[in-house]
Formats: structure tokens, sequence, C-alpha cells
């Protein structure tokens, strides 16, 4: 295909300037929500029980998926730039007001508009990226991308760590950072608009049946995570450290996430695919496994296990979304990022739940038990089944 390539090489400067203002969005985005989740989930666990707690957390993925039946509409109304837009402000106007609401069901009806912000952004500004990237280097945009959206979810805990009993402000100014998040989305919402084809329900379901492993590693990466950013301080609560201990082993599982993620993605690009993404899941089953039966261990070999884990396990989403842009173009790789954000917000439903109530029946030796088994899983299933067609230049750089 070699007009693909001319396409792609032609405008360089112009894809480098996205791809960059994309990912310094989706940082100060990522700041904001990464002191918002395990800041209502502590704000919370004094008022309700762990199952409940779960559910009001599950309030941000019923949100993405509401995000997710939104955006083809709104992509051919507005652009996908302006929806892109539009979703960072709905955040910010969530955000203002989660500093005043302290109830259940009204902190879960603005978690809802929070998830639904963060679907429209997300799907374009993936979508987006994919697109701008040349095959050779996806793994390491993916890589760099992912770290990026995760570098708040270390800086919020250790935020609400050094500020535990201001959480109106601290809320308010994370509103302050979302509406930030408008500058560089603003600077690229033309040339979004053209790269970004809306795509429809169809291309959704059709994705996920025509790479469902994809989709399915994507899964169990997004429910880990969705339990590590809500329900991590409560779950190491249980495992009798202090709450400044709890908090930062939630943050130290998403300091191991940012590092992890460049060298995942350099990994995809230089071992392949399969490699990377079989070792992701040994990895993460070999950190489990000792939070199973240490339940004794003490904070820094705790916080080790931690810090590799969180590379390993969100290994997981930066190899989908590579997959994805390996594998489809235009409306079809809207249709499978709208897919990836489903799928991550169904994750985000049913993992804080799962995890809220087996915390209720089994404690946290159990819930590490559950991930283990999850993690064997994946790594049988992949190494038995998953054979991804590994990107052709590949086979060049090998030779």
């Amino acid at each position: 295909m070699p007009h693909h390539e001319d396409a792609m090489t032609r405008p360089q400067k112009p894809q480098t300037r996205m791809i960059v203002a994309l990912i310094l969005g989706v940082t100060i985005y990522g700041f904001a929500m990464g002191t918002t989740y395990p800041l209502l989930g502590l704000l919370l666990s004094d008022q309700v029980s762990g199952a409940l707690n779960g559910l009001n957390t599950a309030a941000t993925g019923l949100g993405l998926m509401a995000g997710v039946v939104l955006v083809p509409g709104l992509g051919r109304r507005l652009g996908a730039g302006r929806t892109a837009l539009a979703g960072v402000g709905l955040m910010a106007v969530a955000l203002i007001a989660l500093a005043f609401l302290r109830d259940f069901w009204p902190v879960f009806a603005a978690r809802a508009i929070l998830g639904c912000g963060a679907g429209l952004m997300f799907i374009v500004a993936e979508t987006a990226l994919n697109a701008a990237a040349a095959p050779e280097r996806r793994g390491r945009i993916m890589g760099v991308y992912t770290a990026a959206s995760a570098l708040g979810f270390v800086l919020g805990p250790a935020m609400i760590a050094l500020m535990p009993d201001r959480p109106a402000a601290l809320l308010l100014g994370c509103a302050a950072i979302a509406l930030m998040a408008l500058i560089p989305f603003a600077a690229v919402e033309r040339p979004v608009s053209r790269l970004v084809v809306p795509g429809s329900a169809r291309h959704i379901v059709s994705a996920i049946t025509a790479f469902p492993f994809a989709f399915g590693f994507l899964f169990i990466a997004s429910m880990i995570d969705a339990v590590a950013i809500s329900l991590m301080p409560v779950i190491m609560l249980d495992r009798d450290f202090d709450v400044s201990q709890a908090v930062l082993l939630a943050a130290v599982f998403h300091v191991g996430l940012v590092i992890g993620q460049p060298l995942i993605g350099l990994a995809l690009d230089r071992a392949g695919r399969r490699r990377t993404v079989l070792g992701c899941c040994g990895l993460s089953l070999a950190c489990t496994l000792p939070l199973v039966y240490g339940s004794s261990m003490e904070f820094w070999p705790v916080a080790g296990l931690m810090l590799v884990w969180g590379g390993a396990n969100y290994g997981l989403y930066t190899a989908a979304l590579a997959l994805i842009g390996d594998r489809f173009q235009a409306e079809k790789l809207t249709g499978a990022t709208a897919a990836l954000a489903s799928v991550y917000a169904l994750a985000a439903v049913i993992g804080p739940v799962v995890a809220g109530g087996m915390m209720y029946g089994l404690g946290a030796q159990g819930l590490f038990g559950a991930a283990a088994v999850v993690y064997l899983t994946a790594l049988c299933g992949g190494l038995w089944l998953f054979r991804p067609v590994e990107p052709e230049w590949q086979k060049h750089q090998i030779r």
C-alpha cells in the first residue's frame, strides 16, 4: 500500500504536534481523575459498606457507556474535535458538583456525568492517536500515551496523602485542572476532526467479534485497574496497613504503571505483540500469588510487588490499543476504539462491584486469589490460542 505509506510520511510534523497535544490533554485530565477516584472511595467508606462503595464507583463506568452511545451522533454533528472538547467540559462540571456532594445517590449521578465526559474524550483521543501513529512506532506512542494518562493516578493519591482533611478544595482544584485540558484539545480540534471518521454501533459489535482476544486482555487490565484506583486503599486497610500506607500502596501501583508503559510499548515494537502480551500476563500472575499467601508481608515487599504488577497489568491495555491500530482503519478504527471504551466501561462497572462484594465475604486475600486465577486463565488461553498478525515491518527488523 504505497499511497498509505506516503500519507504517513508527508504530514509527519503536523501528526507529531497532534500526538503531543492529545497526550498533554489526557495527562491533565488524568490528574483530575486520579485524585477523584480514591478520594471519593475513602469519603464514602465511612458511610456505606464495601459493596455499596464499589457500586458507587461503578457509576463512572455506566457514564462511560453513555459516552460510547453518544459519540457517533455527536461526532457527525459537531466533528470529533468538538466532541472531545464537550467531554472535557462535562468532566469539569461533574468535578465542581462533586466538591459539594456527599450523599450516595447525588455522588453516583455526578460520577456518571464524569464518566460520560471521559468516554467522549477518550474515544476521540485514542482513535486520533492510532490513526496518526506509524505502525513501526505504534507500540511506543501508545506506551507514552497510557503512561501520561496514568501519571495523574500517581499524583492524585499523593495529593490526598498531603491534604487528607480538605476534600472540597481538592475536588475544586481538580475541576480547574480539568478545564486546562481544553487548551491542547482546542489547539488540534480541526486536524482531529479530519482524521477521525465517525463510526456506528454495528462497527462496535463487529470489532469485538473480529478480534476477541484484544478486547479480553483489555477487559482484564481495566477490571483490575478500576479496583486498584478505587478500592486499593480500602483493600490495604484490610491487610492492616494504616491509611497513609494504604493510599501510598495504591500510588505505588500506578508509579509502576507509568514507568512500565513506555517499556512495554518498546517491547511491543521490538519483541512483538504476542510475546509482550503473554509476558504481561505472566508477570502479573507472579506478583499476585505472593499477595495471596503472604498475609503478614511488610510494607516494602508489598510495595515492590505493587510496582511491578501495576506496570504489567496495564501493559495489556497498551497492547490492546496497538493491536486494534494494527487491525482496523477509518470508521472501523473509530468503532473498535468505541468497543474498547465499552469493554473498559463494563470492566469499570463489574470490577469494583465484584471486588466490593468479595472484600465483604473473603477479604483482601480472596481478592488477590481471584486476580491470580484470572491471570493464569489468560496466560494459558493466550499461549494456546492468541496468534495476532505481527506487523510486516517486524520481519524486516528481525532479519
